[in-house]
Order: structure tokens, then sequence, then C-alpha cells
């Protein structure tokens, strides 16, 4: 039987049934894109399904809290009941070996698998994934990435991995294998005029509704949501004029 579990976004969800349970998710754009959001909803799927969860990112935890508390998600309190872990890079990565291409030591992922393990874990973010798989020289690549999603899948966790939108070849290669191993792909994308939209480029055993975009916006204490009709953001615009 093929067990899946809610990715955290009605729109998503209700085209899809949600993600393949304790696999990988990939979901990649450009900067301001929602990559980070999407996984603050992820993490709130966790919690409103009384699994723990963990969130490792490049932001600091307080500013992590202040982000999802603004889109009425509870995490201040699933931190203090433990039921939600709050993890940073900075603290894997010493300032001196800091930069965008540095790769985590074996050690750091024992690390985590070890906190994983302990806290019975169900769901995991890794916002981004780079410091994981940014590997050099990239002759190595194919058989890091294998590993390393293998690693993932010996978890018995269900992981979103968010990854920089390609800019260039060794980049575009590195997406393109993680989209190989990955069941699910996700690309968001976001227009100068502020148009989000979500492109769903690979579901294993899908062959409809891919790369169909499915627009949508971020709003203060909602998080990702359907776009606002026209007719309602010129009514809640007026009403907002003094």
């Amino acid at each position: 039987m093929i067990d899946k579990t809610c990715l955290g976004l009605a729109l998503f969800d209700d085209a899809f049934g949600g993600v393949f349970r304790n696999r990988q998710v990939l979901c990649w754009g450009r900067a301001g894109s929602g990559k980070s959001t999407l996984g603050l909803h992820f993490v709130n799927q966790a919690l409103a399904d009384g699994d723990r969860a963990l969130l490792l990112s490049g932001r600091r935890a307080s500013d992590t809290l202040i982000v999802s508390e603004s889109f009425g998600m509870p995490f201040a309190e699933a931190v203090a009941s433990s039921q939600l872990t709050l993890l940073e890079y900075a603290t894997l990565i010493t300032e001196k070996a800091s930069s965008p291409n540095v790769m985590l030591p074996p050690q750091a992922f024992m690390e985590l698998q070890e906190i994983i393990a302990s806290q019975s874990i169900r769901r995991v973010v890794l916002d981004t994934v780079l410091p994981w798989v940014a590997i050099q020289p990239t002759s190595r690549l194919t058989e890091h990435l294998y590993s390393f999603i293998h690693a993932l899948d010996r978890l018995d966790a269900t992981v979103l991995l968010t990854l920089p939108k390609p800019v260039s070849n060794a980049a575009f290669l590195l997406k393109n294998k993680l989209d190989d191993l990955c069941p699910v792909s996700i690309y968001l994308e976001h227009t100068p005029k502020g148009e989000r939209s979500m492109r769903v480029t690979k579901y294993l055993g899908e062959v409809t509704n891919l790369e169909k975009p499915i627009p949508f916006a971020i709003r203060s204490g909602k998080g990702i949501t359907p776009p606002q009709p026209a007719a309602a953001a010129s009514s809640a615009a007026a009403a907002s004029t003094p």
C-alpha cells in the first residue's frame, strides 16, 4: 500500500493527495519565491498531526519563531513542548568555514541522525540542502547524492529539501540529479509583479497535473494561500486607504 501524508498546503494536497511518507520532497526556486514559507507549512502540518518535527535552516531560530507566529503557526508552543526542534546551520558550520559552497562534515549528519532517532522525529526540513550536497569535484556528485538520499530514507522521516534555483552548469547538474532521486519535485516562481505560482515538475506515478501552474499568495496571518480574487483585492485596498 502506498502511504501518503499531507504536504501542508491544501492547494497541493487537494490535487495530489499529499506526498509519500518517509520519502523526500524537493522544492526549488529563486530567492523570495516562498521555499522557506513552504517549509514552515510542512512543519506546521506535523504539529497538526501530533508528530515531532525538525527544521534546520540558515535563519536564526528566534527569527523562525517570529515569522511562523506571524503566519499563525504555534511554533513557540511546539518548541516549548519539545514537539519541534529548531536548528541553525551556524551551529554545524564554523565561522571560518562558512561560505555558500561549504559542505558539512560527516559527523554533522551523524549528529542530525542521532537527534532524529532519539526524539522520534517524523518530519524534517533542510532549508537549504546545499551544505549537505555541495560536493567537489562534481565527478563524485552522483555517488554522493545516491548515498545521501538513501541515508535520508533510513531516517524514517518525511523530508523537505529546499534548493536555490540553479544559475550555473554545476548547479543545474545538482538539481537534475536530486530531481532523479526525489519522488516529488516542486518549483516555485515569483514574477517582478509579485505574482506567485507553484509547478509540480515531478510526482512519481502521476501523469496529470504536472507542470500546471498553481497560483498562490503569501499573506500575513495565513502564509501560503490561494490568490485573492482581483475584486476582493481592490476592495481590501480601498478599505485600507485613509
